[in-house]
């Protein structure tokens, strides 16, 4: 086999391309599967052709959940936060048409912790040239000022098979005023993502708690009998509503 000779992908069987595809951890990938893969994958190098395949299995399962999510919520202007409360699941995305990036969907209970991160970095730019001397006349040094410019992330750890944290920036492009409109709504939309993120972990986390709690006894306010209620809230022996336990 030639130096040059296109290597296959263990994935679709399709040609590699010249400098040999994305390598996995036994194998190698084609740059159409590679390009389906999640962008919070930790490290395609560490998993196997096998779990790579399973891996791109799920992405076209969730192509198919996203081709059909009804948000109830969006939250931000830039970055933002889609959520389906009826069904307890939410994605994150600056896309635009975001069915055509396929962004990773994660249910409610799926959020680990959430928090804002504010990057400040200092640049300096040239405000007037240099001008050599010339003629008798003297020069003129460069003039630069200093530039600050923030920038606002939301970092997300979530518990999924394929994804562990998600490093998301907020804001379309860097802020250097922070008396400005840009600066007032990154800070404001970073927090209401993270806010709303938490409230879902926390409401899951409560669920758990009251479907784990043991049933008791009631006596059914329709035909007084002593009931266990059912997994509808219901008199077990009249079927009537036993309200709120």
């Amino acid at each position: 086999m030639g130096l040059f000779d296109r290597k296959i992908c263990d994935i679709c069987g399709g040609k590699c391309g010249l400098l040999g595809g994305k390598k996995v951890k036994d194998g190698r990938l084609c740059s159409d599967c590679a390009k389906k893969q999640s962008p919070y994958l930790p490290g395609r190098k560490n998993f196997t052709v096998e779990e790579m395949k399973q891996h791109l299995e799920d992405r076209e399962r969730n192509q198919e959940m996203i081709d059909q999510f009804a948000p109830t919520r969006t939250i931000g202007q830039y970055l933002k936060l889609y959520i389906d409360d009826e069904r307890g699941l939410w994605f994150v995305t600056s896309a635009r048409r975001y069915q055509e990036v396929n962004p990773d969907i994660f249910q409610a209970d799926q959020v680990l912790g959430a928090r804002v991160d504010v990057d400040r970095n200092e640049r300096e730019v040239v405000v007037e040239r240099a001008v050599p001397a010339s003629a008798g006349n003297p020069g003129k040094p460069e003039v630069k000022k200093t530039v600050i410019e923030y920038d606002f992330y939301i970092n997300i750890d979530v518990a999924h098979p394929w994804v562990n944290q998600m490093h998301l920036k907020v804001n379309r492009s860097s802020i250097e005023n922070t008396m400005s409109h840009d600066y007032r709504e990154a800070d404001r939309d970073s927090k209401a993502i993270v806010a709303a993120l938490l409230a879902m972990r926390d409401g899951s986390a409560v669920m758990k708690q009251e479907a784990a709690r043991p049933k008791q006894r009631v006596i059914c306010p329709n035909c007084g009998a002593t009931t266990m209620p059912d997994d509808n809230n219901c008199c077990e022996y009249c079927m009537g509503a036993l309200g709120s336990s």
